[in-house]
């Protein structure tokens, strides 16, 4: 009706049947009104009275039992389960409020007087709530407020209308919980939500239904269970499971799991766990590996680029060797050339020489045959020979004066003497100018011979003193190269190249340590790290125990309340309960609660005067406090449940703590695996450090080994030098020896010339000077003998024979003089002329011979001292090129070894690292050496580590561990260019990085979660086990309850001894042994073990249970788990009705009705304690009952307080009596039937309703036109 309002015909409001006056007070629902509901009172306003018993009748479809459904509506039924959806039904809210003009109103009274509560819908079309405090008389159908309705007025006009008259309203409810829990004012509900508890009090006190201390609970689903006849039983079990048993938190049955499954995984994990030592261990050895590794691939980098620079160094080595073995080859070659000219020229000048010596000793030997011959005295005789004719005509004339005659005498004699003085004079001149001139010739000649002399001395002096300087020169040299080799011998330090090893070694020890000091400070900060992550580990694990402990304390004490909430049966506490309620005050004060528990005490109840009597003893209990374990059910219930709540909280707290106790522990596994990686690198530190200093040890002893040779190498150079030294200097010395032989011999040859020449000078001078003398004396005597013979001549004037024989002697001598001179003059000319050509050559030649011998001797030994020092020269280069040589084979060597290495690193292991940095080779190659060696042992040590893990993984096929190595094994797989690679050491190894994320991520997680998956199967047993165990307690508690609550009102004849048994199906079950011991079991247990893999008997005793539990007949509800059955003795037969159908066929249906009514009645009043309080119950179809047993039911109900509206098509005679209330709907109107007044004649009725077959005062109408 929504869009348009509709007209409506006015008409009397229903009045409110407010005038029963009765003893005592009565509160309960007074009427039901449908405002523009359901199709078949739509567009109408109609009320039906629920005060007293009401009958409603009408044909099928008339709209009765939607009618007596809104009665379990008022009371807070689900609005769902009073309509069905099924086979596309409406929903309530379409059904009973299909627009926003529908209200449903129930009007009650409570203590405070007449209230409302409204059903309307929502304009978002949900269901919604409100109470209004006044009857509806009042309210509703006031004026203003009635005309409204009539006028199609939307409920949130007819609200804001109310309350702008100023009514008294709720505010709007939007949930059936909240308004359940109003109106029955149940103080579970109402607490639910704490922070919606108070408001929802206030309201529960403002509108609930009953007293001022009136509670009630589940009064919604009973009174919707009796509406249903034929499903009674059923429902009136499903009804005590929703309602008794809602504080049970029943686990749903555990699923079917694969037990074995689990049980391998924990097998496998357990396994996996044996061999975790070794894999750790592996894992560690792996570590140094791949560390080893990683640096044996720098290294095999900087070995690499160190073979690369020593092939460039040997190259440069060997091309050095070359370059100065083509110098030596250049060098002997322009020595060989220079010598074979210096050869030619010694040899030129040798022939020289000898050909000068050769003419010299010819001359010689010429100058001995002239001697022999005489040559020279014929020579002088023929520079004499003018003076032996003169003397030869002086003789002549004086023999032939002698021999003449005397004439003229004096004359003559005078003329004769003074022409003889004066030719005397002039020839005695020039013999004396002879004299004169040889000895100026000796004197020159002496001259020249000191000249010579002197210039040899000269040359000897400037030849030894450049023959010195030239040695010195040399000398210096060898000097020089002394006191270098001296100097180096006493200081002999590092080459260069050692200097930068051994910088090179000192700089590696001082960056290993370095980097060992980095690695002990990072081992220690990861230790400390480490250590903080472990306390707080255990500071969370000990959290985490604490909050198991709180929980476990909690739940054991929520336990202990279960079982003071539903005592064994046959117990103190059970008997006590049952029979004294008010035990709490008294006995409870003073007795031992371990006693209450136990069922050995046969406990009875007897009557007495003074029930304050403690055997025999009268006490102030009032002094002493309740005891917990005496406080009454509702109590324990809210203790319970505050447990619950702390439960929940603990449970959350403890989720959280052992998730804060996970991320701790994955902290401190983290903390672990970075601590084993810092030891992993101190150790590869502490190893590189070793290594390092041993390289520098190696380096120092190699060092000093190689200074000592060189020192030693200097010795020998400095004693060789020392050596060629003193040859030098003996050499210097025979050198300066020989040149002064031989100046010496020159000096010789010239002082011999010299001899010679002036021996022939002072010969000739003598002679020159004798041949004076002889003129002199020849002249004196020739006077003298003139004056004899002019004395003679005077005295005689005759000749002395003797003078003539003397003078004739003396003209045949000279005569046989000259004439021999005259002679051999061509052989003293030819002689002169040798003097001239040949004999004046011997001081040019004798110079020459000596200059030329001298230079032939100095060339000769400058020629040997040039071999000498080119065979040194070349002996140096060979010596540079062979060292060059040996070097480049050394280092070839190095280069070979280091490439065998790289091969071997290669082929075995990685590819060296790129842009590696030249370091020392041999240092180098014996790193990786051992690099490589330690290599090989870890990789086979490692790889059977693995193979023996991996046979553990293999040996559980199936399991998750295994599974999640198959995952990491088929993304590894994944990786591989060739699928054949799979069985390469290199794949193997790979996969331990595989084996360390399944052992530190995979393992704690499977573990964590098998132990977790366990533990929540074994937990989920656990709680399946109390939840059945607490329902088995609670299903004796509700049974005995309902007992002793719902069996005392039985007046129905042959029905006696009527109760409700409920018992659970649990323990009759095979599952039930094996689950209560496991879970006995585990508990202790796990108390002790809580993150520990189960122990073999617990993995037993789960298997046993899990294989129990699938063939385990429980259901998996707590209806299908309770067995409920009205029990009764009828006709003193007991009688046992468990299901529908036993009720169905049962002997007497009727009598069997009235006995679950009662049943339903007890329950009634077990949920509504107050008698004051009236419950109305919606019974369909009572007409199928006799009529005797509906008198016996409205007794009961009448006794209960409780109020029946019936509904039935037509409603006999007898039942008539049992109704106040009679109205029928028809047509969407209400009619109600009256009785006549004054008469109880059943005829005069049935004559007044047929009499007034129109409206009459009886009959009232609601119609809305």
């Amino acid at each position: 009706m929504e869009g348009s309002k509709p007209v409506y015909t006015d008409i009397d409001a229903p009045e409110s049947t407010d005038t029963v006056s009765e003893p005592t007070a009565s509160y309960g629902l007074e009427g039901i009104i449908l405002h523009n509901s359901f199709d078949q009172v739509k567009g109408r306003t109609i009320r039906i009275d629920c005060r007293e018993r009401t009958h409603i009748g009408g044909a099928n479809g008339a709209g009765k039992t939607s009618t007596l459904s809104l009665i379990p509506a008022f009371f807070g039924e689900e609005p769902e389960r009073i309509v069905s959806r099924n086979s596309g039904r409406l929903s309530f809210v379409d059904y009973y409020l299909p627009n926003q003009q529908s209200l449903l109103i129930f009007e009650y009274r409570r203590y405070s007087g007449l209230c409302c509560s409204v059903m309307y819908r929502h304009h978002s079309g949900k269901l919604c709530y409100r109470f209004v405090e006044g009857g509806a008389k009042d309210t509703f159908f006031a004026p203003g407020t009635h005309e409204l309705l009539m006028a199609g007025g939307t409920n949130q006009e007819v609200f804001d209308h109310l309350r702008g008259n100023g009514a008294s309203m709720s505010p709007m409810i939007d949930t059936i919980t909240d308004y359940r829990a109003i109106i029955q004012n149940n103080p579970k509900l109402l607490r639910r939500q704490p922070a919606e508890a108070r408001r929802l009090r206030g309201l529960a006190a403002d509108y609930s239904l009953g007293g001022r201390d009136t509670q009630m609970s589940h009064i919604d689903r009973l009174t919707h269970v009796v509406l249903n006849r034929s499903r009674l039983l059923s429902s009136f079990k499903t009804m005590i499971c929703e309602t008794q048993f809602e504080n049970i938190h029943l686990q749903t049955r555990p699923k079917p799991i694969d037990e074995q499954g689990l049980v391998q995984d924990i097998k496998s994990l357990k396994a996996f766990e044996k061999e975790e030592a070794s894999i750790r261990e592996c894992l560690k050895q792996d570590a140094e590996r791949q560390g080893i590794l990683e640096r044996a691939r720098v290294t095999a980098g900087d070995l690499v680029a160190t073979i690369e620079e020593s092939r460039e160094k040997k190259t440069e080595w060997l091309g050095a060797a070359q370059k100065i073995r083509q110098s030596a080859q250049e060098m002997d070659d322009a020595f060989s050339e220079a010598a074979s000219t210096r050869s030619q020229e010694i040899q030129a000048k040798s022939h020289k020489l000898d050909i000068l010596k050769r003419d010299l000793d010819g001359i010689y030997e010429s100058r001995d045959d002239h001697e022999d011959k005489g040559l020279p005295k014929l020579s002088q005789d023929l520079d004499n020979l003018p003076e032996y004719e003169r003397s030869h005509r002086d003789a002549q004339g004086d023999l032939n004066r002698v021999t003449s005659k005397v004439q003229a005498l004096q004359n003559e004699h005078d003329r004769d003497v003074g022409v003889i003085k004066n030719r005397f004079q002039e020839e005695q001149e020039k013999r004396n100018n002879r004299v004169r001139d040889e000895k100026a010739a000796l004197a020159s000649a002496k001259h020249d011979f000191d000249k010579d002399l002197s210039a040899i001395n000269a040359q000897q002096v400037k030849q030894e003193g450049a023959l010195k300087e030239a040695r010195a020169n040399e000398r210096a040299k060898l000097t020089n190269r002394l006191v270098r080799e001296e100097t180096l011998r006493d200081s002999t330090g590092q080459t260069p190249e050692e200097s930068q090893r051994i910088t090179g070694a000192e700089a590696a020890v001082r960056k290993a340590e370095a980097e060992a000091r980095k690695a002990e400070d990072d081992l220690g900060q990861e230790n400390a790290k480490c250590e903080q992550a472990r306390q707080d580990r255990n500071t969370a694990q000990e959290i985490l125990q604490k909050a198991e402990d709180s929980l476990n304390d909690l739940r054991a004490a929520a336990s202990d309340l279960k079982r003071q909430i539903t005592p064994d049966t046959g117990s103190w506490l059970s008997q006590l309960r049952q029979h004294d309620p008010e035990w709490g005050e008294r006995l409870a004060k003073i007795i031992n609660p371990k006693l209450l528990e136990r069922t050995d005490l046969q406990p009875q109840r007897h009557g007495g005067d003074r029930p304050d009597l403690v055997m025999g003893w009268s006490l102030a209990l009032d002094n002493l406090p309740v005891p917990d374990f005496a406080a009454n059910e509702d109590e324990l219930q809210a203790r319970l449940k505050a447990l619950d709540e702390q439960i929940a909280s603990a449970v959350a707290h403890r989720s959280q703590a052992e998730k804060s106790a996970q991320d701790r522990n994955a902290t401190y596994t983290d903390r672990q695996r970075a601590v084993a990686h810092r030891i992993t690198e101190k150790k590869l530190t502490d190893d590189l450090l070793e290594r390092a200093r041993n390289h520098q040890d190696t380096a120092r002893r190699e060092i000093e080994l190689a200074i000592a040779d060189r020192k030693q190498a200097h010795e020998r150079q400095v004693r060789q030098l020392n050596e060629q030294i003193g040859q030098f200097d003996e050499q210097t010395r025979e050198m300066l020896k020989a040149l002064a032989d031989d100046f010496s011999q020159r000096t010789v040859y010239r002082k011999a010339e010299w001899a010679e020449t002036s021996a022939e000078i002072e010969e000739s001078i003598q002679n020159a000077i004798k041949l004076a003398e002889n003129a002199q004396t020849e002249h004196e005597h020739r006077l003298e003998t003139m004056k004899v013979a002019y004395d003679q001549r005077l005295q005689d004037n005759d000749i002395d024979p003797s003078i003539v024989r003397e003078l004739r002697n003396k003209v045949e001598e000279l005569q046989h003089t000259i004439e021999g001179i005259r002679d051999h003059e061509p052989v003293i000319r030819e002689y002169r002329a040798w003097l001239k050509k040949d004999w004046a050559r011997v001081k040019e030649l004798t110079g020459e011979v000596a200059a030329l011998g001298s230079e032939v001797e100095s060339l000769g030994k400058a020629h040997e001292k040039l071999q000498k020092d080119h065979r040194e020269a070349i002996k140096v280069k060979t010596n540079e090129a062979k060292q060059l040589e040996d070097k480049a084979k050394t280092l070839n060597q190095q280069i070979d070894q280091a490439d065998h290495t790289i091969r071997n690193f290669r082929d075995g292991f990685e590819q060296p690292a790129a842009n590696g940095f030249p370091k020392d080779l041999i240092t180098l190659t014996s790193d990786l050496q051992d690099d490589c060696r330690r290599l090989g042992r870890l990789r086979g040590d490692v790889l059977k580590a693995f193979i023996r893990a991996q046979g553990v993984l293999n040996d559980y096929n199936g399991t998750q561990i295994y599974q999640s190595w198959q995952k990491h094994l088929q993304y590894r797989r994944g990786t591989l260019s060739d699928p054949a690679m799979e069985y390469d050491e290199a794949f193997k190894l790979e996969q331990l990085q595989d084996l360390r994320l399944l052992l530190d991520t995979d393992v704690p997680h499977l573990r964590s979660a098998v132990i977790e998956q366990f533990a929540a199967h074994a937990g989920s047993l656990k709680d399946y086990f109390d939840g059945l165990e607490s329902m088995a307690r609670e299903v004796k508690r509700v049974s005995n309850q309902l007992r002793r609550k719902i069996n005392t009102d039985q007046q129905i004849e042959s029905i006696s001894d009527i109760r409700v048994e409920l018992q659970a199906r649990i323990e009759d079950d095979d599952s039930w042994r094996p689950l209560k011991a496991f879970v006995t079991q585990w508990g202790d247990w796990h108390a002790l073990h809580p993150r520990e893999i189960p122990s073999d008997s617990i993995i037993t005793a789960f298997q046993r249970v899990t294989d129990t539990l699938k063939s385990a007949s429980v259901g998996q509800n707590i209806e299908s788990m309770i067995d409920m059955k009205l029990v009764m003795k009828e006709n003193d037969r007991e009688v046992s009705i468990r299901n529908d159908n036993d009720f169905l066929n049962a002997s007497s249906e009727g009598l069997t009705y009235l006995a679950i009514m009662a049943v339903f009645m007890g329950m009634t009043r077990y949920l509504c304690p107050d008698l004051n309080t009236r419950i109305t119950w919606p019974v369909d179809e009572i007409g199928k009952l006799d009529p005797t047993n509906i008198s016996r039911l409205a007794s009961m109900l009448e006794r209960n307080n409780l109020t029946m509206i019936s509904a039935c098509p037509e409603l006999n005679r007898p039942l008539e009596q049992f109704f106040e209330n009679k109205i029928s709907i028809k047509a969407g109107q209400i009619h109600s039937f009256e009785k006549p007044e004054a008469t109880n004649d059943y005829r005069a009725l049935l004559a007044g309703v047929i009499k007034h077959k129109t409206v009459t005062r009886g009959e009232e109408a609601s119609n809305v036109g």
